[in-house]
């Protein structure tokens, strides 16, 4: 069951340029070429990318980057961990479930909620969303998310 929700319930505005950019990158393609997504690029959501590289089709997804943000807000670094190795709030199937409707659909997807901020042990808001894109234009080999916690200082 998918947790998805409607991009009109998205308002903050590190999500949405996201989602713009990838738009634009994107073209007349189905998908964005990775070479789009350059460090110089993705600066204004620094500190809030992840990054997952798509292992065997959807069978795993490795942990390519993790925002800083991400990293601060629940206190653990999974870059360069494999998603299935990993423990998650949600539960280690269900977050590769979440990747791979994303990746089986080609299409940005968009959650928010809340989440455990590690410093404290508070609920935090968050808003997302998730992008495919592809180092071949063919097939969805990574995805790109953007998080933003709005009512983190």
């Amino acid at each position: 069951m998918s947790d998805f929700v409607d991009p009109a319930e998205i308002t903050s505005d590190l999500v949405l340029s996201l989602h713009r950019f990838w738009l634009d990158a994107r073209g007349s393609l189905v998908f964005p070429d990775r070479s789009n997504f350059t460090p110089e690029k993705l600066l204004p959501w620094l500190g809030h990318i992840q990054i997952v590289d798509v292992i065997d089709g959807g069978g795993d997804f490795l942990h390519r980057v993790i925002g800083t943000k991400t990293v601060e807000v629940v206190g653990r670094d999974l870059t360069n961990k494999y998603v299935s190795e990993c423990q998650y709030e949600i539960g280690t199937e269900a977050m590769l479930e979440r990747y791979r409707e994303t990746a089986e659909k080609r299409e940005p997807k968009f959650r928010k909620g809340t989440v455990i901020w590690a410093r404290d042990k508070s609920w935090l808001d968050y808003q997302l969303v998730t992008a495919p894109i592809s180092t071949n234009g063919t097939q969805v080999d990574q995805m790109i998310t953007v998080i933003d916690y709005p009512n983190l200082n």
